[in-house]
């Protein structure tokens, strides 16, 4: 058999005049012009309403009703600088880490220095405590005594844990750190982090940290030399004083964590990549760890380009591990464009139920203009959904920032069963964004994520008796002739992404009207699919689709009949962005050119058999 160059998009497709609500119920602006650049954003985690968000220089805002509504917060005692983290423990504290502006007694110059902030979330503002403070013999010159930190709280023991970069030693050393407090933030001991080994010639400080349902704590950090890279898990043991290197997943081109403004362009920007931890507390995988990242295709060396080099085509991943980081599963494309725009800046909450929620700066729409979009997907069993846009207007990026223009990262999502958050840089200005928004996103309203299909020419072995069948679909009632048999369809990977059926089959064939009856009516057709929202001109009716059994496996119940009609892109609208997407079936495995729309197939009902879905579509 040979395949087809079309994949159909099984149940992936809501033609928008019959789809439900979207996902996206409203979204705010905070009227906060610092609270974009390393945005944080966090919540109760047993009271929806209650979000807090925080950027640099002091940028606060909190609402009670989930986010409709947004006030000013204040941090108290501490100026706050930037590199902000946050949670809310059980109880509704916020814990908030940051770097503070400090003053180093040697010279009167400034000093970056660690702060914590706490208070219940329901205050208005949020008391500060040192911990990590300039100490009286700090020489000139000095301008910074930690950078980067990161924020994990055991719920079992209260224990506090901030690891950070750069943390200078009260040796006078430098290097990676953590710092615990055991008495709810009121002070705090210090240890140096020694992850590194032969060979290896960068290393990253702690990326992401989380800890487990037995309270221990998890850090994430890559490492590597010449163009290889990996994840190492750093696993503590309860007490966090001490803890293993266990090798995570690997890591193509991750050196170069630039990319193009726009494609084309000379201008870098200098892009988070990850790894982002997240592990599940309390759902059907509790102790599972999600670990999300970035990572482009390949690096392209080039002078005319203000940085030197950039990675072309980044795309996020995400793996998971079931035993603590010893093994980890396949790595998954989470973005599922195909094209060659950009996606980074991850982010990853895992909710009560177990579902892991991926948010991301995506570039798929407009990759040769300086913009960005925020894309979301669910992760659920292992298998990731639909991707989603959350904004309504597309951010524009400048040269405002040299490179750096919304921050060294962002943490972007609130995750609960019902009603999740996702913040992220808007507004745009000819410099770049001038405040942050916060979309509400009901994760019960996602589009339908069902399998693909990769179709094969499949003829007939022996002789096929042409018969005749009445179908009754959302376009029309017709008494068709079924003709010949046409092609097989199988359920089918897409960049790994596995599949939820793998009995789903259609056995396809051409069909005719028989006489006399009117002609299909061609129309316009809006549709949603994996690759975009576009509207298609259907011109007439070609195939009848039918569940199969293949190899004695019967299809899964809730699969139905689909009769597709001819489609190409209405005139005057934008082509059809040819892209990329790594299939595997029971038959092969290989990369497919997705060339063209062929076919909108809807759900059909064959002799008065009925539905299973009758919003069923296939593209």
């Amino acid at each position: 058999m040979r395949p087809l160059t079309i994949a159909l998009l099984a149940a992936l497709v809501w033609p928008l005049a019959s789809r439900g609500a979207s996902p996206v119920l409203y979204e705010s602006s905070l009227g906060c012009p610092s609270c974009f650049w390393e945005l944080v954003l966090t919540g109760h985690p047993t009271d929806p309403d209650q979000l807090a968000l925080a950027g640099v220089f002091g940028g606060l805002r909190l609402s009670r009703d989930g986010g409709r509504t947004w006030s000013p917060g204040a941090f108290l005692d501490v100026p706050i600088y930037s590199d902000p983290k946050a949670l809310v423990t059980g109880d509704g504290t916020l814990l908030l880490s940051a770097l503070a502006s400090l003053t180093n007694p040697a010279d009167g110059g400034s000093v970056r220095s660690g702060v914590l902030y706490q208070a219940p979330l329901s205050d208005a503002s949020f008391p500060g405590t040192l911990y990590q403070e300039p100490p009286a013999d700090l020489p000139a010159g000095v301008r910074s005594i930690v950078d980067f930190p990161k924020l994990a709280y055991a719920p079992g023991t209260g224990a506090i844990y901030i690891g950070a970069n750069a943390v200078r030693f009260l040796d006078g050393t430098l290097g990676p750190g953590l710092f615990v407090s055991r008495d709810g933030g009121l002070t705090f001991t210090e240890q140096k982090l020694d992850y590194g080994s032969p060979g290896q010639t960068r290393r990253s400080p702690p990326l992401s940290m989380d800890v487990t349902p037995q309270g221990a704590l998890r850090i994430v950090v890559t490492a590597g030399a010449d163009q290889q890279d990996r994840q190492y898990l750093l696993r503590f043991d309860v007490d966090a004083t001490s803890f293993d290197v266990i090798p995570g997943p690997p890591l193509s081109n991750f050196y170069a964590p630039i990319a193009l403004k726009a494609r084309g362009g000379t201008t870098g920007w200098l892009v988070y990549q990850g790894p982002e931890i997240a592990i599940d507390e309390t759902g059907p995988h509790a102790g599972r760890i999600y670990a999300t990242w970035a990572q482009p295709q390949s690096i392209v060396f080039d002078p005319a380009v203000d940085l030197g080099r950039y990675g072309r085509d980044f795309d996020v991943f995400l793996a998971f591990s079931d035993d603590d980081g010893v093994t980890w599963s396949t790595p998954v494309k989470v973005n599922e464009d195909g094209t060659t725009g950009d996606q980074f800046f991850p982010s990853i909450r895992v909710d009560a139920a177990g579902i892991a929620h991926v948010v991301f700066l995506d570039r798929r729409e407009n990759p040769d203009l300086p913009q960005f979009d925020v894309y979301y997907a669910l992760v659920a069993g292992g298998r990731v959904s639909r991707n989603v846009r959350v904004n309504g207007l597309h951010v524009t990026i400048a040269d405002t920032y040299a490179g750096r223009e919304v921050g060294d990262y962002l943490d972007m999502v609130v995750a609960h069963p019902t009603r999740s958050y996702v913040a992220y840089p808007c507004l745009s200005a000819a410099y770049g964004p001038t405040d942050a928004c916060v979309a509400a996103v009901d994760p019960t309203q996602f589009p339908p994520s069902g399998d693909l299909l990769k179709c094969y020419r499949a003829p007939a072995t022996a002789g096929f008796v042409p018969h005749v069948v009445t179908l009754d679909d959302r376009f029309e009632h017709k008494i068709a002739r079924v003709v010949a048999p046409a092609t097989l369809c199988n359920a089918v990977e897409r960049d790994d992404n596995p599949v939820l059926y793998p009995s789903g089959h259609l056995r396809c064939y051409g069909i005719t009207d028989t006489p006399p009856q009117a002609h299909f009516a061609r129309r316009d057709v809006p549709v949603d699919d994996a690759f975009g929202r576009v509207t298609w001109t259907l011109t007439a009716s070609e195939t009848l689709c039918l569940r199969a059994a293949t190899d004695f496996q019967e299809p899964p119940p809730n699969l139905d009949h689909f009769k597709c009609y001819r489609a190409r892109p209405k005139a005057g609208m934008r082509g059809f962005v040819r892209r990329s997407l790594a299939l595997t079936d029971a038959l092969e495995g290989k990369t497919a050119l997705v060339l063209k729309p062929e076919a909108l197939c809807v759900a059909v009902d064959v002799d008065g058999a009925g539905f299973r879905n009758p919003a069923a579509t296939l593209s």
